[in-house]
């Protein structure tokens, strides 16, 4: 009887570091199971996900308007549905997932950061034992749950080192988000223009996000806001661009970026779960939060909804944006917070590109000090296998049935 695994997800980071990983092992795993991925809505969606999904070579992708539809009316989305199967919630509202069983008569399965549990799943799956004793806190039976490690490490573990010509070679992470990204893309710029002048032959790349329109990706390339921040505008050829004094940053697919991340010497970025991804690779990285303009740094919750208030949103978003990294009494950067070491450089504040640049230089000049950064994140961070457990976890559930 053949079985069908339908991943369900919501946005590109849960696609590439969440989904993937899982679809890849259960090709590896059982190559005759079906697999079907399931969209589901999510403020935070580019749009673009099923795009993104097509790729990976499932056997079918369905829509977060498919599974609307499915959920009120019941008509089933082409994509879905077998004699027999599964759901695993791997992003997203996780009651949707649960929706999704119940109509196609799955039992449903949960992989979440921050634990959240419903009687009717099968089983919870987590990444830590912080997340493991918030579960059983929640009430989850203990042969419900399982800790299984971080799905980001099988994600970034699964591809190869990128090569490229020029050394060193630096990655720069312009953000994902249009409201932020019209600044910061500037002040990368302008980051690798200083660079350049230490580093001739350096290797500049910038992994674009998907999230980014193309209206934001030409107006931050031209510099369109550059005194925001003080940074930059450049020159665009193809897939390349050209800073004012010479320096190449290539432009990359959003789903390159692992590869880059084991191949780079160092990386410049900003908070988020790419610091995560930054960490497992081992990239000795700058974490910038610049606050020249704190209205622009997407804050999420109340924050986020407080600066869309006509005229007066932006002055309240700045004050809000400013007490919360004011009263940040932890690091910004997962890797610093998980090991309780400084392992990422972090640079808050009212901060320029040359400023950047020179702690750039810093680190590059002192490749024993990049060695035992890299050592330590290696040494801390999660390892891969967490994809091959929750698979042989959900095969045994099946045989047993």
């Amino acid at each position: 009887m053949p079985v069908e695994a339908v991943l369900v997800s919501n946005g590109p980071g849960e696609l590439y570091t969440w989904a993937y990983p899982v679809y890849k092992t259960i090709r590896e795993l059982q190559p005759n199971w079906k697999i079907s991925i399931s969209l589901i809505p999510c403020q935070y969606a580019s749009g673009r996900e099923a795009e993104i999904a097509a790729t990976f070579g499932a056997d079918g992708v369905s829509t977060p308007k498919e599974f609307l539809t499915y959920t009120t009316t019941g008509k089933r989305p082409a994509a879905l549905g077998d004699e027999t199967g599964f759901v695993i919630s791997l992003g997203g509202n996780q009651n949707m997932a649960l929706q999704l069983g119940k109509r196609l008569g799955y039992a449903t399965y949960s992989y979440k950061f921050v634990p959240a549990w419903n009687k009717e799943l099968k089983r919870l799956f987590v990444h830590d034992e912080t997340a493991l004793k918030k579960a059983k806190r929640l009430g989850v039976p203990e042969g419900r749950l399982e800790l299984i490690g971080n799905l980001v490490a099988d994600a970034v573990d699964y591809v190869a080192p990128a090569e490229v010509s020029g050394s060193p070679h630096i990655l720069l992470m312009a953000g994902t988000r249009d409201g932020f990204s019209i600044f910061l893309i500037p002040f990368v710029i302008a980051v690798a223009d200083y660079l350049h002048a230490y580093f001739p032959e350096a290797s500049f790349v910038w992994p674009v996000s998907r999230l980014l329109s193309e209206e934001t990706i030409r107006e931050g390339i031209a510099g369109k806001e550059r005194a925001i921040l003080e940074g930059m505008g450049g020159s665009r050829k193809g897939q390349t661009i050209l800073t004012p004094s010479g320096a190449k940053i290539a432009m990359i697919e959003e789903h390159e970026r692992h590869a880059h991340m084991r191949s780079a010497d160092l990386a410049i970025t900003i908070p988020g779960t790419n610091t995560l991804e930054l960490g497992i690779a081992g990239l000795p990285s700058i974490v910038i939060l610049p606050m020249n303009k704190p209205e622009a740094i997407p804050l999420d919750g109340l924050g986020h909804w407080l600066g869309l208030i006509p005229l007066v949103g932006k002055y309240i978003k700045r004050h809000a944006v400013k007490l919360f990294v004011e009263g940040l009494d932890v690091p910004v950067s997962l890797p610093n917070r998980a090991a309780g070491e400084d392992l990422m450089l972090e640079l808050k504040g009212k901060i320029t590109a040359k400023q950047v640049a020179e702690e750039a230089k810093k680190l590059l000049d002192q490749p024993e000090v990049l060695t035992q950064k890299r050592d330590r994140l290696l040494a801390t961070m999660p390892k891969a296998g967490a994809a091959r457990k929750l698979v042989e976890s959900i095969r045994k559930d099946l045989n047993a049935g």
